[in-house]
């Protein structure tokens, strides 16, 4: 949700206090409609996503895991379907947390549009996405890129939403890479 709060506070405050930014896989709009495609799994409309609040009232954790394991990445949803204990250390830490205020987060989020701030962005910025993210396609990170003056984007094959986590090394020289270039 850090690319969210990010859109939200150049929004707010601009980037005049910015020097460069990183992206991590992420829509500017997470619902989609007849005249957008490229939020959650494509088609993840406001009824499905009425439907998700249910989940997360009913049992936060597993809420989170089903929209986490049930979209674009049919590896995340073979492991959460056989049990893997990766799942399992996410649903414990998951049910940990107090869900009201996080319900409201996702109702805000999902309420949310940003697509009319990314050109505002005027500093050097890289994206980064996962070539096998369990929520958005790669026209998502292409019409990103392509709205942000100037992004350079990466796409990570073979990982999901958290490309940065499953090639940690790549993430760091593509990082500093970008930083070096632009100082």
């Amino acid at each position: 949700m850090g690319a969210l709060t990010l859109w939200q506070y150049i929004r707010d405050f601009g980037t005049g206090r910015l020097a460069r930014l990183c992206f991590i896989d992420q829509s500017p709009k997470l619902l989609t409609d007849s005249t957008w495609s490229h939020g959650i799994y494509g088609d993840f409309d406001d009824s499905r996503s009425r439907e998700m609040v249910s989940w997360l009232e009913d049992d936060f954790a597993e809420g989170v895991l089903k929209l986490t394991a049930f979209g674009l990445n049919a590896r995340a949803r073979e492991k959460y379907l056989s049990g893997a204990s990766g799942w399992e250390k996410s649903r414990q830490a998951l049910r940990t947390l107090n869900p009201g205020p996080l319900i409201d987060c996702w109702t805000s989020l999902t309420a949310a549009d940003y697509r009319d701030v990314l050109a505002q962005i005027n500093v050097p910025s890289m994206l980064v996405y996962g070539g096998e993210s369990n929520f958005y396609g790669e026209g998502t990170a292409r019409f990103v890129a392509n709205q942000i003056p100037n992004a350079v984007l990466h796409i990570y094959e073979g990982t999901d939403h958290s490309p940065h986590q499953w090639q940690r090394e790549r993430f760091a020289r593509d990082l500093m890479a970008f930083i070096d270039q632009t100082c």
